[in-house]
């Protein structure tokens, strides 16, 4: 697809129908976190069961991806999405009438499968449909709405928990399931890979062992710390089962990944990019809600209406980032977006009492978001044509799901780290130095002066270690800024030109393209000069 006059009418409507599955999918997690003390009241539930219904979504989501990528590519990216928002409406009917943990947990995993199906689906389907021009304005859009989500989960949550029951927030998600269903088979194209690779399961065992081992310990390490049985595990798991699958891959004859990918300097950038963006999004919302609830005296749902402008500032990113990459290009908008995402993220962690800097925060890291979203991921899309985007898409959420997973894990070891020293220096007894709300109700207890000023020192120590967590937050983007500068190119790459280092196919893996050769697929169109000289059949 050589510009707009060739692109699909009706691609902005499309635009719509695909980031509303995302949003559904990504406002459910927030939707579960308001909710969980009153499951835990109704169902009788202990902490372990609680988080296996947490943990169950990530899990069955981080493992199924890449599969799940691959497969559309097989089958259709249409097929992909709609398959797997049906899927995710089914387990949200389940979770919505569970009586049991055990129907909730598998709800949950159900729902995380829909999710890894969406999500490579919908990315696919909108690279096909948007020429290259529009393309990062597009998935900035789609990202922002991402983002949108994780912010108005908690709000929305919060308000149907305090009127409805538990179950409700299992509800909420059938409204745009159905509205994904009607519209996606109404409005969204079918693409998928005219020759498509033969399966491969072994390849797809390994790898889903890789990335659930992988999440699974980082999940682990936020909780038990990084040395417990239960993260060395998940991370042992991960590195064997990854070793294996590169060497699967390399050998294997239609690999699920494409390793020449993987060793070229933009996707490097682009993925790494990402990862560090998710990763300091995720920690700085983690760190801040706290803050804002012990720090600030706000309610959930005051915290959560208070975080809402970093989504808007990231939609509001989106929409200069064309320009900015027209002036810069890709990899400087990427570069100068997490620059300006990491000012923001500092001064978040050093604000006092007081919400307007906090605005001012949320604000600086949302525009810089905004700036850097869309062009990693058409970074990434345009290095393979768009007939294997779905593998592709997934290798880039995989990389935004194990960036948010490693954020909260990350940042919040050194928030509990920090809390716990600060605690020790001040002389404050050990039942008030694990979290502040243990030190909170100590001081309760206690009363009177000595309880004020247990309770004075806990926030005291609170604010300082959340100062701490953001400012490794803020580091964390900043090295982002670095690598973009350093391996994103300053335009996005064309795999399907003459001459460029392309995506070998299977058997070829690390060879260039020969010089007269050109990628021709469904969303492409042969140079205007090749038809009027006659070179180039037309369509």
């Amino acid at each position: 697809m050589t510009g707009t006059e060739t692109a699909d009418p009706r691609r902005w409507w499309i635009l719509g129908v695909l980031s509303l599955a995302l949003f559904a999918i990504v406002l459910n997690n927030g939707l579960l976190n308001v909710a969980i003390p009153q499951m835990m009241r109704s169902l009788d539930a202990d902490v372990g069961e609680i988080q296996f219904i947490v943990d169950g979504y990530a899990l069955a989501l981080a493992g199924a991806l890449l599969t799940a990528g691959t497969l559309s590519d097989r089958y259709g990216h249409k097929r992909a999405t709609l398959l797997g928002t049906t899927v995710f409406g089914v387990g949200s009917l389940v979770g919505m009438t569970a009586d049991g943990t055990g129907q909730l947990i598998g709800a949950r995993v159900l729902m995380g499968l829909g999710a890894a199906c969406i999500m490579p689906g919908t990315l696919a389907v909108l690279v096909d449909v948007f020429p290259p021009a529009e393309r990062a304005r597009a998935i900035g859009v789609w990202s922002g709405c991402s983002a949108l989500g994780v912010a108005a989960g908690p709000v929305i949550g919060g308000a149907l928990v305090g009127h409805f029951w538990w179950g409700s927030i299992f509800l909420v998600n059938l409204l745009p399931v159905a509205v994904v269903l009607v519209a996606g088979a109404l409005l969204l194209p079918e693409s998928a890979d005219p020759s498509p690779r033969r399966p491969d399961p072994v390849g797809a065992l390994l790898g889903t062992g890789a990335m659930v081992g992988l999440v699974f310990g980082t999940i682990q390490a936020a909780k038990h710390g990084w040395t417990s049985t239960w993260p060395v595990t998940g991370f042992t798991t991960a590195a064997v089962a990854g070793i294996c699958f590169v060497l699967w891959e390399r050998r294997h004859p239609y690999p699920m990944v494409d390793l020449a990918l993987l060793r070229r300097a933009p996707f490097i950038g682009a993925s790494v990019s990402i990862l560090l963006l998710m990763f300091g999004l995720a920690g700085t919302l983690f760190v801040l809600t706290q803050r804002l609830q012990f720090s600030f005296g706000y309610g959930p749902l005051r915290a959560g209406l208070a975080v809402m402008p970093v989504a808007f500032a990231v939609l509001l990113g989106t929409v200069v980032c064309p320009a900015v990459v027209r002036r810069v290009g890709s990899g400087g908008s990427v570069a100068v977006g997490l620059a300006v995402g990491a000012a923001g993220v500092l001064v978040l962690g050093r604000v006092g009492e007081g919400y307007p800097p906090v605005l001012t925060g949320l604000v600086l890291a949302g525009i810089g978001f905004g700036l850097a979203m869309g062009p990693t991921t058409d970074v990434v899309m345009s290095l393979v044509p768009p007939e294997r985007s779905g593998a592709t898409g997934s290798l880039d959420m995989t990389m935004q799901e194990f960036g948010n997973a490693l954020g909260v894990a990350v940042v919040g070891s050194v928030l509990a780290h920090s809390y716990t020293s600060a605690m020790a220096d001040a002389g404050q007894p050990s039942a008030a130095r694990r979290t502040l709300e243990s030190a909170l109700t100590l001081a309760e207890r206690t009363g009177g002066d000595a309880g004020r000023a247990l309770a004075a020192s806990g926030r005291a120590a609170f604010d300082h270690a959340a100062g701490t967590g953001l400012t490794v937050a803020a580091a964390a983007v900043a090295g982002g800024a670095a690598v973009a500068a350093l391996l994103m190119p300053g335009r996005t790459p064309e795999p399907t030109s003459a001459g460029d280092e392309t995506v070998a196919p299977a058997g070829a893996t690390g060879r260039r393209a020969p010089e007269d050769a050109h990628v021709r697929t469904p969303a492409s169109q042969p140079p205007a000069s090749e038809i009027a000289a006659g070179r180039a059949p037309t369509r």
